[in-house]
């Protein structure tokens, strides 16, 4: 922002006549007040028009001055910010903005903008401190453009109140963020329970082209120089199994990440057994497919973006012998390095 002339300046301008014997030019009584000529053709037009008030610069206010909330907006956005706090939910400025349009009425009729929700909670300490993050824009995004296409699988474990560890598995669609079949079970990560995972994901909605894993032996065991009984059912349904390098997890990011939300919600409600664990994540799975606004989606929740986006799923089943060579090629590579 500019600095504005001081009034002595302006009254020069204004009074300067160029018309007098052994007077400046115009350019060379700009470049002697180190102005622009235009600045001195408008101030001199503010004179015209003015008069005494163009001796000082204009009010930068603006116009229509930045709506005021009361007490009652302030105490609604700290209570939705609570309660999703409470739930397990995120419950940042995005996410209350979204509760609050969602509302059947919201005080003073108007919601404020996400920016105005993060001012308003700030000023009355509504605001938790978070470290330096990397900056977004030093990753590389890595996402299929159509519903289908990619889905990930990933999985952790969970304490219930019965101190038993159960095993949650994330399936989640790569180009919606869509929870296509999340469950959990008893025993620790194993292919036949990853193979239920995916069975009933694929008898709801059909098969993806490919599935994105780590290389858990559970899920995928080709960079092992074999194919599992996970591998050999997916073929059959013309889904080609993938995973990440080894020591890169940040190829399953979208899965890593939403870890962290279903367990922030999970240990909000604490369930005591597995029984109660399954209820929770059927109630998460409708939540944030149908409800939970998604920042990579543009705040369009995972169910929106499954029925808007194009479908492309797997067609036909796919021949061992592909798997085959996979599995040899890794082989190789392992017995070369």
């Amino acid at each position: 922002m500019s600095t504005p002339l001081p009034p002595r300046l302006r009254a020069m301008i204004i009074s300067y006549d160029p018309t007098q014997p052994d007077a400046l030019t115009i350019s060379d009584f700009c470049k002697a007040q180190k102005i622009s000529r235009s600045i001195f053709y408008r101030i001199r037009a503010r004179a015209e028009f003015e008069a005494a008030s163009a001796l000082h610069p204009r009010s930068r206010a603006p116009r229509q001055p930045a709506r005021r909330y009361g007490p009652e907006v302030v105490n609604e956005l700290v209570r939705i910010r609570k309660q999703l706090k409470a739930d397990g939910w995120d419950y940042g400025p995005k996410t209350i903005h979204y509760e609050a349009t969602i509302q059947e009425a919201f005080p003073g009729g108007q919601v404020p903008s996400v920016a105005t929700i993060g001012r308003l909670l700030a000023a009355v300490g509504q605001v938790d401190r978070n470290p330096r993050k990397r900056p977004k824009s030093s990753y590389l995004p890595f996402a299929r453009s159509t519903a289908m296409a990619l889905w990930q699988l990933d999985a952790f474990e969970f304490r219930t109140g019965d101190g038993k560890v159960q095993t949650v598995y994330q399936l989640l669609d790569d180009a919606t963020r869509f929870d296509v079949g999340s469950w959990a079970y008893q025993r620790h990560e194993n292919s036949h329970d990853a193979h239920n995972v995916l069975q009933w994901a694929i008898e709801q909605y059909g098969a993806p082209r490919e599935l994105l894993s780590d290389n858990s032996k559970a899920f995928n065991q080709l960079r092992s120089g074999t194919i599992g009984a996970v591998e050999i059912f997916l073929a059959s349904k013309g889904t080609m199994p993938i995973t990440g390098m080894p020591g890169r997890p940040t190829t399953q990011g979208k899965n890593e990440r939403s870890h962290q939300t279903l367990q922030r919600f999970l240990k909000a409600n604490r369930p005591q057994n597995l029984s109660a664990l399954r209820q929770l994540i059927q109630r998460y799975r409708e939540h944030y497919n149908q409800r939970r606004p998604h920042q990579a989606l543009h705040q369009s929740t995972p169910e929106m973006a499954w029925q808007i986006l194009k479908h492309t799923p797997a067609t036909e089943p796919l021949h061992l012998s592909v798997l085959q060579a996979k599995a040899a090629h890794y082989l190789q590579l392992f017995v070369i390095n």
